[in-house]
């Protein structure tokens, strides 16, 4: 992912382009080119259904009176909240 100084840098490169060679760019066929905004993110999706399941189980176990096994889906879902909250981001 770029962030915003090397976007607006891309973006002033792309203008330049445009500017100097406006045939160059017009030879891209323009609407296969254009990438999505930003992809889907399923691994959100993934933490969502985790925490989810996790929180439920907690609050089963619970109720079964197995507070231990409660006790480790708490911590299961404080771990997918945590993980959710913090994506890790690969910087290449």
């Amino acid at each position: 992912m770029l962030d915003d100084r090397e976007r607006d840098e891309l973006r002033r490169i792309q203008r330049r382009l445009r500017d100097e060679d406006p045939g160059f760019t017009e030879s891209f066929h323009s609407d296969a080119r254009h990438l999505p905004r930003r992809a889907p993110d399923l691994s959100r999706r993934t933490y969502t259904v985790l925490l989810v399941i996790s929180s439920t189980s907690c609050l089963i176990m619970m109720a079964a009176g197995s507070p231990f096994i409660a006790l480790l889906f708490a911590g299961l879902a404080a771990w997918v909240w945590y993980a959710r909250a913090h994506p890790y981001e690969d910087d290449q």
